[in-house]
């Protein structure tokens, strides 16, 4: 580094994140609200302002409960009822249709549609709430190295041309799926299935509409599509292009030409009409020493299972919880090591499901669309003719061996403590849980097994029956039914909302907190 350079070096960084988008926002305000001091560098001059996802389910809304965004996220997400797909958009038979009205395991309704500025108006929100991350807009990543102690980044202001170094003892790259920092790396992109372009409508609605057939996909062989809401004011119509139709064909006539059979310029502001390439990649490297790839910068996929920043999201909790315990010196820096085996398993299961059930839905070709509705006709007489699909598996590289829970969902609940009721996580705490409906499993416990798991701030929890006398009340049996189901006495959730392991027996939990010590880095004593 030059005299100039440090002259405007910051060094009092622990992570710098490079991209401010949902991803980056998640990342920054997890770091933050755990006391860490975060730089981030946005590209764009404001947040983005054009929504693209429109979809989450019920893991990531208690992600966003965990920050504090959900409540200002709900003012305007709408939860989904019924997801149904159609072989024409008016008048067409039924194809399939899902009930997405019930309640995940995550304890919230399993799906929920909304516009995406909202959400980042509504994380960015608490990102500065932290007073512990700095945003940096109309700043781009110039270069960027690192030693054995740090990583450097040179930035740039766009407006000003002033270049300023960054010195962080860690480097997030959010920066999307044609990432600055993986091409600096040298980390490639693996592509995996390409499919056809896709036109997608934005629009912000000028009155309340409501149609016989909406949230769901048309699959229609003369032009396949679906329409959305995205949440209470905003909707969203995709079309399907053939592989002769020149994208640059499309104009905003085009546009109002194809909407026209629902709205009109009385009804709706168009707000944008963007075409791309539904396409896949997955990198093969997640970490370069101190530099990790979260969202699209690591991972695309088609967009049906609505679960592309819903994955990049997972990406920034699993990453920020290692970030945070190796920061505070509490764990090793060993536990990077399965940041990206326990996320890459998980991220092509999503990747599958989301080609699976997408291409069903873009056949133009009239006779393979006849003879997929016969056969879905079919299933709707008997189920069992559907193969059945790709289940993303839980993640399990940081999780206790051989351990026949690990990487399952860590259920939540609804539950009462005193005058206190609501779900889990906001009754008896986030982070590490320990988990039992035995108040002897904890009884169990030596001091020393107490002190290393408040160490890590993990709660330790006994849930009973009300009445039962348990500090915890299970308010509607879920943990009753959970714990029965997996034939155990005590589990370990990870801040992530996985599994960590569970415990057969009483003898057995301290065997499960050393196997935590161990995962660690030998943190937690025995």
């Amino acid at each position: 580094m030059s005299d100039n350079e440090a002259i405007h070096a910051r060094t009092d960084i622990d992570v710098i994140v490079v991209g401010y988008g949902p991803v980056g926002q998640m990342a920054s305000v997890l770091l933050g609200q755990a006391g860490h001091t975060v730089v981030a560098v946005e590209r764009h001059a404001q947040m983005y302002g054009l929504s693209r996802a429109g979809h989450i389910d019920d893991e990531i809304m208690r992600l966003l409960d965990r920050v504090g965004a959900g409540e200002e996220f709900r003012e305007d997400a709408v939860e989904w009822e019924l997801y149904d797909m159609r072989n024409k958009a008016f008048g067409g038979d039924l194809l399939m249709s899902f009930d997405w009205s019930v309640i995940g395991p995550h304890g919230y309704r399993s799906h929920w549609i909304f516009y995406q500025n909202n959400l980042e108006l509504a994380l960015n929100r608490q990102v500065e709430r932290t007073g512990r991350v700095e945003v940096n807009f109309s700043t781009e990543l110039v270069r960027f190295d690192q030693d054995a102690e740090s990583v450097t980044a040179y930035v740039r202001d766009r407006q000003s041309g002033e270049e300023r170094t960054l010195r962080a003892k860690y480097m997030l790259a959010a920066d999307g799926a044609n990432s600055f920092v993986r091409r600096s790396l040298g980390i490639e992109a693996k592509e995996g299935h390409v499919g056809p372009n896709q036109l997608v409508i934005d629009t912000l609605q000028k009155r309340d509409l409501e149609f016989e057939f909406d949230n769901g996909q048309f699959a229609d062989p003369e032009r396949p599509g679906c329409l959305f809401q995205l949440g209470k004011h905003h909707r969203r119509w995709e079309f399907t292009l053939s592989e002769d139709e020149d994208p640059g064909d499309y104009t905003i006539d085009t546009v109002w030409e194809l909407l026209k059979p629902w709205v009109g310029p009385e009804d709706v502001e168009v707000l944008r009409w963007p075409i791309y390439r539904f396409r896949e990649s997955m990198t093969q490297e997640w970490r370069r020493d101190r530099i990790f790839l979260i969202g699209d910068a690591a991972h695309t996929l088609w967009p049906f299972a609505g679960e592309g920043m819903c994955n990049g999201l997972r990406d920034a909790a699993a990453i920020t919880w290692r970030l945070d315990l190796v920061l505070r010196g509490i764990a090793s820096p060993q536990v990077f090591d399965s940041y990206q085996d326990d996320r890459q398993p998980n991220m092509q299961g999503w990747i599958d499901y989301s080609r699976e059930i997408g291409l069903p839905c873009i056949i133009m070709d009239k006779d393979a669309a006849a003879g997929r509705d016969q056969f879905l006709f079919a299933v709707q007489q008997d189920p069992s003719l559907m193969p059945r699909a790709t289940v993303p598996p839980g993640p399990t590289a940081f999780s206790r061996k051989d351990d026949p829970t690990a990487g399952l969902t860590a259920v939540q609940g609804q539950v009462r403590a005193g005058e206190k009721e609501g779900l889990l996580d906001d009754v008896a705490g986030r982070g590490f849980q320990l988990i039992t409906t035995s108040q002897g499993v904890v009884d169990a416990l030596t001091e020393q097994e107490r002190a290393g798991l408040e160490r890590i701030g993990a709660s330790i929890i006994v849930i009973g029956a009300p009445g039962s006398g348990a500090p915890i009340e299970d308010v509607n049996g879920t943990y009753r039914d959970w714990f029965e189901s997996l034939g155990r006495v005590a589990v370990i959730a990870r801040p992530d909302y996985y599994l960590f392991g569970s415990a057969t027996d009483r003898d057995d939990v301290h065997q499960l907190v050393a196997s935590l010590s161990d995962a660690l880095g030998a943190t937690i004593p025995a």
